[in-house]
């Protein structure tokens, strides 16, 4: 079977990729697994402290294993040092060009960063700068939105 694999790693472990892909390409050989290409990510700051690590280095990782191996996978990964989370997801028809075209995407686009505020909340959306840095198709989905607010009053505004 085909698998796509999520490491988030150590950061301290990743700051040297060499050193974090030996581990992970260990972890896949242990379970038997053929290696269909691995990257590495993005270095993000964590909602929640994790192994007592408050950032992590995130790696995608594509194999093909037996199935009745994916456990012993995620039992190694947990009793790792350098690993802080696994989430393992089986494809059925992964082919080769799917893998490619995966590995070669930008990881996804970082969230704004503001003291007190998720950006997820209220008109707050995707306004401004931010809209530059989001991915095309969340850009579309924000000006669609935005489409539709026009006829709003703004927060402390009357209504016409």
């Amino acid at each position: 079977m085909k698998y796509e694999a999520m490491f988030l790693m150590d950061p301290n472990t990743a700051s040297n990729w060499d050193t974090a892909e030996t581990e992970i390409r260990r972890l896949l050989g242990r379970a038997s697994a053929t290696v269909l290409g691995l990257k590495r990510w993005d270095e993000r700051k964590l909602a929640y402290e994790i192994k007592r690590r408050k950032r992590g280095v995130y790696a995608l990782a594509f194999f093909d294993a037996p199935g009745d191996k994916v456990s012993s996978l995620e039992l190694d990964a947990r009793l790792s040092e350098h690993v802080l989370r696994l989430l393992v997801l089986r494809h059925e028809r992964l082919t080769q060009e799917d893998v490619d075209k995966a590995l070669a995407m930008a990881p996804p686009p970082r969230s704004p960063e503001r003291h007190g505020d998720s950006g997820m909340g209220g008109r707050g959306g995707f306004r401004g700068r931010e809209r530059i840095e989001a991915a095309p198709e969340e850009a579309a989905v924000a000006e669609a939105v935005d489409a539709g607010d026009e006829g709003e009053a703004e927060p402390g505004e009357k209504p016409e």
